[in-house]
């Protein structure tokens, strides 16, 4: 691929205004703006003279860093220094074609290209728009026509065809023709002003709640992305120059991208890339044994893979990090014999993602999440238990959509999150999504998040999605190696304590193909597409087939 494919039949693309109003969440959900009495806990301040912007954070990590090495992509050894000057001469190259405000599509893996045309594009006023490639090419046009970019890096020469007319495509080859050139200009030449709340970043999210499961891109601004890594300093400041962590979770989702990722490398620590962004497992477990992590930041999955593979070195580890689902309680058991501190989260991609961590040094209480993080309040509605959140970390919006969950308090912008929580001693208890709440056919009501948790901590069950059809079915994927009888067991546990025959589960349904990205039952963030899950199942209903093994179990 040449530097610039110009896909040739359309106009400049005009600048879209990023609308503020109104939100909902990384997960599609529908919720509407809190109106009651509402309980707010408020995290410690954060320094008055921090960073707002990228380019002033990436400033401040070239001084404190600049000669340590952050980044090791395979063969590629990066510096701060190294990535400023890249990025510096990638943007002179692109200033004409991507003005301020416009979008510049990665269509990418993670690696040194990813960040340096990020830290480009955010130098010019622009915004990077990381997108995960294995959508499928019908999703990825839709998304490409609505985002509608200007440039885009793009590694797979066949994705080109599915940009939109007009759009500068450019090679990984090409950026490094051009970022490792002699310097011609000055190294700020390209750089335009920006301020704390310019937009920077879109990041799609999984859509697991809605049947179609269709992303929407969220928009963050500078100050969003840079008061996490103000924020993350102060809850870690043990981690700098010397640590280690090796990374495999993906830059277009913003746990990757923004708590581990950016973090660790503001930090100076160094992030070694897993080759193929973990998809192979034995590169994954090589990696780690290599790599030896000072630091582990990961979904409940993969601890559990790495665990069971021994690749951890505890005599090394400082701490590990766990979000986006309950982490089960015999990996807890596992770290607290290793002495290994294990740090809980709760967040989404429309708070930057980070809104609530255990403190250091508290002590493990199942569902409990944590307190507000530096700068953030967090509070639950009373009466409702709907959990919002305000402060910088809080989304600009939905990019060309309306956002029905973001309101504003004065000043500031505050996101229901539409998931359900309560406060206790020791921080904020998640009890379920509020689009989660089952009525059953007597009009009791059960929290599917809540029942689906009791299953997932199960060593038998990888995944499980609870409805109801007359009475409450669990369609269950077992972990790999168990067998459906011990998934079964794990149903038949949970009954047993039920003291309301209404919350037993009747059936389960076992699921006889294991759920994929590919297949649409899992996210782009590892997450269960639980609309997809339900579309699948009632087709399955309906019209027969295997797609599901019933085990009735009323009897048990």
């Amino acid at each position: 691929m040449a530097f610039f494919d110009v896909l040739e039949g359309a106009e400049p693309y005009p600048p879209t205004p990023m609308a503020a109003t109104n939100s909902s969440d990384d997960d599609s959900r529908s919720c509407g703006p809190a109106a009651g009495v509402v309980d707010w806990r408020a995290g410690a301040p954060l320094p008055a003279d921090r960073a707002t912007t990228i380019p002033e954070l990436v400033a401040r990590c070239v001084a404190a860093h600049g000669d340590a090495t952050v980044l090791l992509d395979e063969g590629r050894r990066c510096s701060w220094r190294d990535l400023d000057a890249w990025s510096s001469r990638l943007a002179s190259a692109l200033a004409e074609h991507l003005p301020a405000g416009e979008r510049l599509a990665i269509l990418a893996p993670n690696g040194a290209a990813h960040l340096v045309v990020e830290l480009a594009a955010w130098r010019l006023g622009a915004i990077a728009a990381p997108v995960f490639t294995g959508f499928g090419d019908a999703r990825l046009r839709e998304l490409m026509s609505e985002l509608a970019p200007r440039a885009a890096l793009v590694a797979d020469a066949a994705h080109v065809r599915l940009l939109p007319a007009g759009c500068l495509a450019f090679a990984p080859e090409r950026l490094w023709e051009l970022a490792t050139r002699p310097a011609t200009q000055s190294a700020t030449a390209a750089d335009r002003p920006v301020a704390a709340d310019t937009a920077c970043l879109i990041l799609y999210t999984s859509g697991t709640s809605g049947s179609s499961g269709t992303p929407r891109g969220v928009v963050l601004s500078h100050d969003n992305v840079a008061s996490q890594q103000a924020a993350f300093a102060m809850l870690w400041p043990e981690v700098g120059v010397g640590d280690r962590l090796a990374s495999y979770l993906p830059w277009h989702h913003s746990f990757g991208s923004l708590a581990e990722r950016l973090w660790a490398l503001c930090r100076g620590a160094t992030v070694t890339l897993v080759p193929g962004g973990g998809r192979d497992r034995q590169r994954f477990i090589d990696t780690m044994r290599a790599v030896r992590p000072t630091v582990f930041m990961s979904v409940p999955k993969i601890h559990a893979l790495v665990i069971a593979e021994e690749v951890l070195d505890r005599s090394c580890l400082k701490w590990a990090f766990t979000a986006a689902a309950p982490l089960p309680e015999a990996l807890f058991s596992w770290y607290a014999a290793a002495h290994v501190p294990v740090y809980e989260g709760w967040g989404l991609t429309e708070c930057s993602p980070s809104a609530v961590i255990t403190p250091p040094g508290s002590r493990h209480e199942p569902g409990v999440v944590g307190q507000p993080i530096p700068g953030v309040d967090v509070g639950v509605e009373r009466g409702t238990g709907r959990i919002l959140v305000r402060g910088p970390n809080v989304m600009l919006g939905y990019f060309k959509r309306e956002s029905p969950c973001l309101a504003r308090d004065g000043v500031r912008s505050v996101l229901d999150s539409g998931d359900l929580g309560a406060w206790t001693d020791a921080g904020l208890k998640l009890s379920g999504r509020a689009d989660h709440v089952l009525k059953l056919a007597n009009g009791e009501k059960a929290s599917a998040a809540e029942i689906e948790a009791i299953l997932h901590a199960h060593l038998a069950v990888h995944h499980a999605v609870v409805a109801v059809d007359g009475e409450l079915i669990a369609l269950i994927e077992p972990r790999h190696g168990h067998a459906g009888v011990e998934a079964v067991d794990a149903v038949r546990a949970y009954n047993a304590v039920q003291a309301e025959p209404f919350l037993r589960i009747a059936r389960v349904h076992l699921v006889a193909e294991p759920w994929t990205i590919e297949n649409g039952h899992i996210t782009a963030s590892m997450k269960v597409a639980r609309g997809r899950v339900l579309q699948s199942w009632r087709s399955w209903r309906e019209r027969g087939g295997g797609g599901f093994m019933v085990v009735d179990i009323r009897a048990g």
